[in-house]
């Protein structure tokens, strides 16, 4: 008996199921007929484009009038099977596609989120690769800096800070340059007299803590009157501590004892500034002259660091000129006799090799300057000083003391101007420099001085109104 061939029906039957590649083999005899086919149930799928193995068409058995006979249709053959995953994925999402879903899909296509999009070269699911290392710039640099220090700066600027140049009405403004310099015999000079144990209590107290010393008081009014001039030290600095820090913890100062008791020969002039806020203490000590109608002070810092720059004071020159008097000095210290003695007087103090010791030597007369003092005898004559300065290189106490001492000895010749010799300094009773004597003081020709006068001097109390003779010379513990 001869085998049933399959119908075209069953064939188009076969071509819609999921995997074409897999037909069932037939079982039974074909059926056909509106029984199992009723009419327009098979409608032909233009956009069915599943493609199929190419069946040869077999003989159809003859139907009834009544039955349509589907007309076969060419099948191709599917893909390879290693294409056959993806061919079927891109078929299944087009079969579904309407029209809602079409404009997403464009919408989606044109994102720049799409994985095909140009703009992002690269697909959703994978990890985005990290950006290229770059190298900033020192411009780039240096904005970052700032702009990490803007909150910083900001701050500041917002802030009211610490007024280290107050004018307050109850002192002498700063002048332009500032106050002049007060010259001392050496750094420690205002520790001078000063009992022992009281200088060793006095180290003992804690920082912050400052030196003073009153304008126009000598060691004897010192000795005297401690206790009211500490105590006019002490209002006048509330004063400034209460401008710096409203309602200031209360302030102590300290009078100097003299080292042997009142009847010593030599008194001291320092008084100790302790209990005081930092701020006030960098104010005061960086203005350093406070003068009021009450009382006038320097302040100076604990310390003795730096050497003082004046030498000597030199008298015999016959100019005025300051330039003649330098370069006679310089030239006496550069001799081949004299500095080589200023160069062994280096050598002690520390500096490495031969060389630094010629570069301070070096260093040191290159700094020498020079300041005219007009002093005047009986009749208005002028008779010129000169107060010799120069920069040390060292701080080494013995090392600036040998040196002085030194180059005080020696004479300073000129060829048309005379000789120069140094000649002995006296403090000046008012503002307690070496720089000068009491007549020439620079300090009371300062605009809106509120200090002492020249032809003036502070009383402390009733006893010094007598006991002082007119014109005597001052001492040395002034």
């Amino acid at each position: 008996m001869k085998d049933k061939e399959p119908s075209s029906v069953k064939i188009l039957s076969q071509s819609t199921r999921p995997y074409p590649s897999t037909p069932r083999q037939p079982s039974q005899a074909p059926r056909v007929g509106p029984r199992y086919f009723p009419p327009n149930v098979l409608q032909d799928d233009d956009d069915m484009e599943q493609p199929l193995d190419q069946i040869p068409d077999p003989a159809s058995p003859t139907s009834p009038p009544n039955t349509p006979t589907p007309t076969p249709r060419e099948i191709t053959t599917p893909p390879h099977p290693n294409n056959l995953l993806t061919y079927q994925e891109f078929k299944v999402t087009m079969s579904t596609e309407t029209p809602a879903s079409s404009a997403a899909q464009s919408d989606l296509k044109d994102s720049i989120h799409a994985p095909g999009n140009t703009m992002v070269d690269q697909t959703m699911d994978a990890p985005p690769s990290p950006p290229a290392a770059h190298t900033q710039t020192k411009e780039e640099e240096a904005i970052l800096a700032h702009l990490a220090l803007a909150e910083a700066n900001h701050s500041i600027l917002s802030q009211n800070g610490i007024n280290h140049r107050t004018v307050l009405p109850q002192f002498t403004p700063t002048p332009i340059g500032g106050f002049p310099r007060v010259h001392m015999a050496h750094s420690a000079q205002i520790f001078d007299h000063l009992d022992n144990k009281m200088l060793l209590a006095w180290f003992q107290v804690d920082h912050p803590k400052f030196m003073v010393r009153a304008f126009d008081h000598s060691g004897k009014d010192v000795s005297e009157n401690p206790a009211i001039i500490a105590e006019r030290l002490r209002a006048s600095i509330a004063i400034i501590a209460d401008f710096v820090h409203q309602e200031a913890p209360p302030i102590r100062v300290s009078p100097p004892q003299p080292q042997g008791g009142r009847g010593a020969k030599e008194l001291p002039i320092g008084f100790l500034v302790h209990k005081i806020p930092e701020e006030t203490k960098n104010l005061i000590v960086d203005q350093r002259i406070w003068s009021s109608n009450d009382i006038t002070f320097e302040a100076l810092p604990f310390n003795c660091t730096t050497p003082p720059e004046l030498l000597f004071c030199l008298s015999g020159f016959t100019t005025a000129d300051v330039g003649i008097v330098r370069n006679a000095v310089a030239d006496v210290w550069s001799n081949d006799e004299n500095r080589p003695n200023i160069d062994d007087i280096f050598s002690g103090c520390g500096f490495p090799d031969d060389e630094m010791v010629y570069k301070a030597t070096r260093d040191f007369i290159h700094s020498v300057r020079v300041e005219l003092l007009g002093f005047k005898i009986t009749g208005g004559l002028s008779v010129p000083r000169f107060n010799i300065f120069a920069t040390s290189p060292t701080n080494n106490a013995k090392t600036w003391t040998d040196l002085r001492g030194f180059l005080h000895i020696l004479e300073y010749p000129t060829a048309l101007d005379g000789c120069g010799i140094a000649a002995a300094l006296y403090p000046c009773q008012l503002c307690h420099s070496l720089a000068h004597p009491r007549g020439l003081c620079p300090f009371p020709q300062i605009p809106m001085w509120n200090g002492p006068k020249i032809s003036t001097r502070t009383t402390t109390s009733s006893s010094r109104q007598t006991g002082r003779t007119r014109g005597g010379r001052p001492g040395r513990n002034t």
